[in-house]
């Protein structure tokens, strides 16, 4: 039914079944790499249907012409190019040349390029993200294993004893960019699919050959709305004309028919859905790319999904070491797709396992006062297992030692000053 194109299809669409079950896909990833070019296939079906077995186009052609002359005549003006002239408007040679309508019988195969697509920049981070240190798809479906072959609490620690061994690895690299390798190539994703929407609008200007980029718009106005269909809308026309010749004894007959493009009615309707729709995924990936993106350099804490400051054992200062020097861009990055594919029980656990090999690797007395030998040290201590600002603390010793001793006698020279 596709044609010289079914393998294509074919193929495109077993690459669709293989990324349904994807461990590391979100919401947006299966907007742009899943749901759309399902829907860009169903509407290369629904197209092909009318081209192959149903009636694309319907001529009026002159009485003396038999039935094989007629089936003649719809066979020809949609194979050969149609041209779209306004009622009320002349059929000139300059309309004739400038308004012909050729796209209707390539759309199935834009279609499928359109969905393959889509499809590309996941193909490509697919590619990419096996070469970096934590990789996201391998450390998923490890879990995902080590839940079904044994108990939970095992498989949770075995899954928290291989994330820390890729920490290790990459606290010990000399490689700055080791650590948020996967986070970039995340970022490249959405970057990626943005730029996609972009080059697909590109495109459906100039295979529809419209004049601007908000064309879907306008149709929508004039067509829907206005009803001027007849007599502005050239992008989508319902009624076209075809020239043809016929030869009777030794001299050609050129005739002019008109004729309803039955198949451009749900063209229409397909594409016009799909505009809007393209606008849709362009807004949401590129809201999303941006949210993460925030997230990721100024609220890192917050994507983990539970408060270390409860764990026993940390506090601020610790819990600040642990995201920034220990997780990490790319182990932040894959604690929130265990938390979207197991759910946040897991992840917890998960945590709790990193924490105690992370409390156990800290020195005996590093608990009293953590940030002292940091590059940028925090202004807290812990007191007594509870976090306290050094200024607050110089107050509170600085009282005790007022209530012991009573108040410090004043300087010499204030004493002179007195007498």
């Amino acid at each position: 039914m596709l044609g010289f194109f079914g393998p294509f299809y074919e193929q495109l669409v077993g690459m669709l079944r293989k990324q349904q079950g994807q461990l590391a896909f979100d919401t947006i990833d299966r907007v742009n790499a899943w749901f759309t070019p399902f829907v860009l296939i169903a509407m290369t079906l629904a197209i092909s249907c009318k081209q192959y077995f149903g009636q694309p186009i319907k001529c009026w052609t002159p009485r003396e012409f038999s039935g094989s002359w007629d089936g003649y005549v719809h066979d020809f003006c949609f194979i050969e190019n149609t041209y779209f002239v306004p009622n009320g408007t002349e059929v000139t040679d300059q309309a004739r040349g400038d308004r012909h309508i050729n796209y209707y019988r390539w759309v199935p195969l834009v279609l499928l390029l359109q969905a393959a697509m889509f499809v590309i920049p996941y193909n490509i981070w697919n590619m990419l993200h096996k070469r970096t240190s934590i990789n996201l798809k391998g450390s998923l479906r490890f879990f995902e294993g080590a839940m079904k072959k044994s108990e939970p609490a095992k498989a949770v620690d075995a899954f928290a004893g291989e994330i820390w061994n890729k920490i290790c690895e990459i606290r010990e690299s000399r490689n700055k960019f080791q650590g948020c390798q996967a986070t970039i190539n995340f970022f490249l994703l959405k970057l990626g699919f943005v730029i996609n929407c972009v080059l697909q609008m590109v495109l459906l200007k100039h295979f529809l050959d419209v004049d601007d980029y908000f064309w879907g718009f306008f149709h929508l106005w004039n067509v829907e709305f206005k009803g001027t269909a007849e007599k502005e809308d050239s992008i989508f026309p319902r009624v076209v004309l075809c020239d043809f010749k016929v030869r009777n004894l030794g001299q050609q007959h050129q005739h002019t028919v008109s004729c309803i493009m039955i198949l451009n009615m749900i063209i229409e309707k397909l594409y016009i859905c799909f505009y809007f729709w393209l606008i849709f995924v362009f807004i949401l990936t590129t809201a999303g790319m941006l949210h993460f993106a925030f997230q990721m350099l100024f609220r890192r804490h917050s994507l983990v999904p539970t408060n270390l400051n409860n764990k026993p054992a940390m506090n601020p200062t610790r819990s600040h070491r642990f995201i920034r020097k220990y997780l990490n861009f790319d182990g932040i990055l894959l604690l929130t797709y265990v938390d979207a594919q197991f759910g946040a029980f897991r992840t917890s656990q998960v945590i709790d396992g990193l924490i105690d090999r992370f409390v156990a690797e800290q020195q005996p007395d590093s608990s009293t006062v953590t940030s002292l030998h940091e590059e940028n040290p925090e202004r807290y201590v812990a007191f007594n297992t509870d976090t306290i600002p050094m200024d607050r603390l110089n107050r509170k010793v600085h009282s005790l030692i007022e209530e012991v001793d009573g108040p410090s006698a004043p300087p010499a020279s204030e004493e002179k000053k007195e007498m």
